[in-house]
């Protein structure tokens, strides 16, 4: 009895879809790496104004230049006004590391439901080929015991 080995009919969308996820699953590890790396300007941004702070403290003390105590405060706000558009870009970056894990969400739905397809079709193929075998197993018990009768 010969049977033929099981090919699922969509193998190649299948696969396509996996590729696809497998290439959004990079798209979204960029997009967090890109937003690990703003969060970290933001982070040294944010230390930079604290030590900065505590410097123009220390410095207060020591000296009584009025162009010193302008310019460092400029300098200061100029920190304060840079913390602030880093916040709007890591901020943003969120945002694109939300769209890009949604996006895997729908790739990764799309690829397990072709594989649930495949699974049932596989389960289908295995349900008619234990139908076939009994089918064949039946014909040669009729056989024999047709010969047998025949043979008495």
């Amino acid at each position: 009895m010969y049977s033929k080995p099981f090919k699922f009919k969509l193998e190649k969308i299948l696969q396509m879809k996996i590729e696809e996820e497998e290439e959004q699953k990079k798209v979204f590890a960029k997009a967090m790496k890109k937003l690990q790396d703003e969060e970290e300007k933001l982070k040294k941004l944010e230390n930079l104004l604290e030590y900065k702070k505590e410097e123009f403290k220390i410095k207060l003390l020591q000296a009584n230049e009025a162009h010193f105590f302008k310019s460092f405060s400029d300098y200061l706000e100029k920190l304060k006004k840079d913390i602030e558009l880093q916040k709007i870009v890591v901020e943003k970056c969120k945002v694109e590391v939300e769209i890009e894990k949604q996006k895997l969400q729908e790739k990764m739905n799309e690829r397990k439901s072709f594989e649930k397809l495949k699974e049932k079709e596989y389960q289908k193929y295995l349900a008619e080929q234990k139908l076939a075998e009994n089918k064949f197993l039946d014909e040669l018990s009729n056989i024999r015991y047709t010969r047998n009768k025949q043979n008495e």
